[in-house]
């Protein structure tokens, strides 16, 4: 009996921790649809409202979750706050490896790179055309669980991308904060080197 409460204990603590990843992409649950779903300043309900999220609002990216699993961080306009997670349901499969759009960014200079479901990873920065590859999978590195990397290729250019779990990456350009920090390589006919944020997007 002890052994079998244990199992079910194990069982129940892995589905928590699965229903709760960040960053990840996530759903209002719950809420009245004349109501709404109210963003503080930080993870507490007494904190000040900086916003609200409607009843049924969706693709939501929360970058991080607070040490007592009860509050997700969410960016809103230029800043971030955060939501109650009792109200909110992860989409399932939106958390990386698995996430099906993928945009990373960095300034000085200004880039971009992103990975479509569509397997096509497309990198521009100031002043450029843009460039597409062609991306494989995303997995995580052999014997880890992070960080996550995504490899594309097209005529005369490479790129590998690594996105690595960050409580707070910033894009130096507000107070908005991501949860996955980019190293981004590109070899051939373009060479860089550089690094920024990424955020997750609905496809």
């Amino acid at each position: 009996m002890f052994r079998s409460v244990l199992f079910c204990l194990a069982i129940c603590l892995a589905g928590a921790s699965a229903a709760q990843e960040a960053p990840a992409l996530y759903d209002v649950t719950g809420v009245a649809s004349d109501d709404h779903l109210n963003i503080r300043a930080e993870p507490e309900a007494g904190a000040a409202q900086i916003g609200t999220l409607a009843p049924d609002a969706t693709n939501i990216e929360i970058t991080a979750i607070n040490e007592e699993g009860t509050w997700g961080r969410l960016n809103t306009g230029e800043g971030s706050g955060w939501a109650s997670l009792s109200f909110l349901e992860m989409q399932p499969g939106s958390a990386m490896p698995d996430a099906a759009e993928v945009g990373c960014f960095g300034t000085e200079p200004f880039w971009s790179y992103r990975v479509d479901p569509d397997s096509i990873a497309s990198w521009s920065e100031l002043g450029e055309d843009p460039v597409t590859l062609l991306a494989g999978d995303t997995r995580r590195v052999d014997a880890g669980l992070h960080p996550f990397v995504s490899v594309a290729a097209a005529p005369d250019l490479q790129a590998i991308l690594v996105m690595t779990p960050k409580f707070a990456c910033s894009d130096g350009m507000s107070d908005r904060l991501y949860g996955l920090g980019a190293t981004l390589v590109l070899t051939g006919k373009v060479s860089r080197a550089v690094t920024g944020c990424c955020m997750l997007t609905a496809n």
